[in-house]
Protein backbone atom coordinates (compact mmCIF):
# COMPACT_ATOMS: atom_id res chain seq x y z
CA UNK A 1 0.00 0.00 0.00
CA UNK A 2 1.52 3.36 -0.18
CA UNK A 3 1.81 5.78 1.92
CA UNK A 4 -1.25 7.87 3.10
CA UNK A 5 0.57 10.69 4.15
CA UNK A 6 3.31 10.98 0.99
CA UNK A 7 3.28 14.06 -1.19
CA UNK A 8 1.59 16.08 1.63
CA UNK A 9 2.42 19.71 2.29
CA UNK A 10 3.78 22.43 0.06
CA UNK A 11 5.84 21.42 -2.88
CA UNK A 12 7.43 23.49 -5.72
CA UNK A 13 9.54 23.13 -9.09
CA UNK A 14 11.03 24.86 -11.25
CA UNK A 15 10.89 23.70 -15.39
CA UNK A 16 12.63 25.40 -18.55
CA UNK A 17 12.57 25.26 -21.73
CA UNK A 18 14.99 24.57 -23.92
CA UNK A 19 14.77 25.18 -27.89
CA UNK A 20 17.60 23.74 -30.02
CA UNK A 21 17.38 22.08 -33.23
CA UNK A 22 18.07 18.26 -34.00
CA UNK A 23 18.01 15.62 -31.78
CA UNK A 24 18.27 16.51 -28.11
CA UNK A 25 21.82 15.15 -28.08
CA UNK A 26 23.09 17.27 -31.15
CA UNK A 27 21.58 20.24 -29.33
CA UNK A 28 23.36 20.20 -26.15
CA UNK A 29 20.39 19.68 -24.22
CA UNK A 30 21.43 17.28 -21.61
CA UNK A 31 24.22 19.71 -20.78
CA UNK A 32 21.50 22.45 -20.49
CA UNK A 33 19.24 20.27 -18.43
CA UNK A 34 22.34 19.60 -16.02
CA UNK A 35 23.58 22.84 -15.49
CA UNK A 36 19.92 23.99 -14.93
CA UNK A 37 19.40 21.45 -11.82
CA UNK A 38 22.66 22.11 -10.81
CA UNK A 39 23.90 25.39 -11.04
CA UNK A 40 27.20 26.75 -11.01
CA UNK A 41 28.61 27.76 -7.49
CA UNK A 42 30.24 30.92 -7.37
CA UNK A 43 32.51 32.06 -4.41
CA UNK A 44 34.52 35.25 -4.18
CA UNK A 45 38.30 34.18 -3.54
CA UNK A 46 41.50 36.42 -2.86
CA UNK A 47 43.05 37.39 -6.35
CA UNK A 48 46.22 35.40 -5.41
CA UNK A 49 44.42 32.33 -4.95
CA UNK A 50 41.96 32.71 -8.40
CA UNK A 51 45.98 33.14 -10.22
CA UNK A 52 46.94 30.07 -8.62
CA UNK A 53 44.24 28.06 -9.83
CA UNK A 54 44.47 29.53 -13.11
CA UNK A 55 45.40 26.85 -15.78
CA UNK A 56 45.35 23.97 -13.65
CA UNK A 57 43.85 20.53 -14.53
CA UNK A 58 40.68 19.12 -12.92
CA UNK A 59 41.20 16.60 -10.55
CA UNK A 60 39.27 13.78 -13.35
CA UNK A 61 37.74 14.91 -17.18
CA UNK A 62 36.41 12.98 -19.51
CA UNK A 63 37.08 13.04 -22.92
CA UNK A 64 36.49 11.23 -26.49
CA UNK A 65 32.53 10.68 -25.65
CA UNK A 66 29.86 13.88 -25.52
CA UNK A 67 27.58 11.76 -24.75
CA UNK A 68 29.03 10.07 -21.52
CA UNK A 69 28.50 12.31 -18.11
CA UNK A 70 30.12 12.67 -15.43
CA UNK A 71 27.96 12.59 -12.38
CA UNK A 72 30.00 12.32 -8.99
CA UNK A 73 32.51 11.86 -7.30
CA UNK A 74 32.95 10.62 -3.65
CA UNK A 75 34.70 9.09 -1.13
CA UNK A 76 34.47 5.24 -1.17
CA UNK A 77 32.00 3.96 1.91
CA UNK A 78 34.59 1.53 3.19
CA UNK A 79 37.90 2.80 2.42
CA UNK A 80 39.11 6.11 2.88
CA UNK A 81 41.52 5.67 0.90
CA UNK A 82 39.89 5.44 -2.10
CA UNK A 83 37.63 8.00 -4.64
CA UNK A 84 34.27 6.25 -6.36
CA UNK A 85 33.66 8.30 -9.84
CA UNK A 86 30.21 7.77 -11.41
CA UNK A 87 29.73 8.23 -14.60
CA UNK A 88 26.43 7.93 -16.91
CA UNK A 89 25.80 7.41 -20.95
CA UNK A 90 23.19 10.04 -21.61
CA UNK A 91 22.27 9.86 -25.29
CA UNK A 92 20.75 6.29 -25.38
CA UNK A 93 23.63 5.16 -27.85
CA UNK A 94 26.95 3.59 -27.67
CA UNK A 95 30.41 5.28 -26.20
CA UNK A 96 33.91 4.57 -26.06
CA UNK A 97 35.41 7.31 -23.25
CA UNK A 98 38.60 8.14 -21.66
CA UNK A 99 38.29 8.88 -17.83
CA UNK A 100 41.33 10.84 -16.68
CA UNK A 101 42.61 11.66 -13.00
CA UNK A 102 45.54 13.63 -11.76
CA UNK A 103 45.12 11.94 -8.34
CA UNK A 104 47.96 9.20 -7.66
CA UNK A 105 46.15 6.18 -8.45
CA UNK A 106 47.40 2.38 -7.52
CA UNK A 107 44.28 0.87 -8.90
CA UNK A 108 41.05 1.17 -10.41
CA UNK A 109 38.29 -0.84 -10.33
CA UNK A 110 34.52 -0.79 -12.24
CA UNK A 111 32.34 -1.65 -9.69
CA UNK A 112 28.13 -2.48 -8.72
CA UNK A 113 26.09 0.30 -7.22
CA UNK A 114 26.77 -0.90 -4.11
CA UNK A 115 30.81 -0.06 -4.73
CA UNK A 116 31.35 -4.13 -4.75
CA UNK A 117 34.36 -4.65 -6.94
CA UNK A 118 33.52 -6.44 -10.80
CA UNK A 119 36.08 -6.06 -12.53
CA UNK A 120 39.74 -4.74 -12.84
CA UNK A 121 40.68 -1.40 -15.20
CA UNK A 122 43.66 -1.37 -16.77
CA UNK A 123 45.77 2.37 -15.73
CA UNK A 124 47.15 4.25 -18.54
CA UNK A 125 49.35 6.94 -18.84
CA UNK A 126 47.89 10.63 -19.89
CA UNK A 127 49.46 13.52 -21.07
CA UNK A 128 50.16 15.90 -18.00
CA UNK A 129 51.41 13.13 -15.57
CA UNK A 130 47.64 11.85 -15.36
CA UNK A 131 46.46 8.70 -15.36
CA UNK A 132 43.52 7.47 -17.40
CA UNK A 133 41.27 4.43 -18.27
CA UNK A 134 38.97 3.55 -21.40
CA UNK A 135 35.69 2.79 -20.56
CA UNK A 136 32.62 1.43 -22.99
CA UNK A 137 29.62 2.24 -22.85
CA UNK A 138 25.86 0.74 -23.54
CA UNK A 139 23.04 3.17 -23.90
CA UNK A 140 21.87 4.62 -21.31
CA UNK A 141 24.32 2.51 -18.73
CA UNK A 142 25.47 3.56 -15.70
CA UNK A 143 29.39 2.93 -14.64
CA UNK A 144 30.80 3.10 -11.31
CA UNK A 145 34.42 3.51 -10.78
CA UNK A 146 36.61 2.32 -8.07
CA UNK A 147 40.27 4.36 -7.50
CA UNK A 148 42.80 3.44 -4.62
CA UNK A 149 45.26 6.05 -3.83
CA UNK A 150 48.72 5.67 -3.78
CA UNK A 151 50.14 6.45 -0.13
Amino acid sequence: EPDAHCDMGHHSFRYAVFPHTGAFGDGGVVREAYQFNVPLVQLPVDATVAADAAGVMPFFAVAGAPNVVLDAVKRAEDNGSQVVVRLYEAFGGHARARLSTRLRVASAQLTNILEEPTATVKLAAAPGGATAIELEFRPFEIKTVKFSLKA
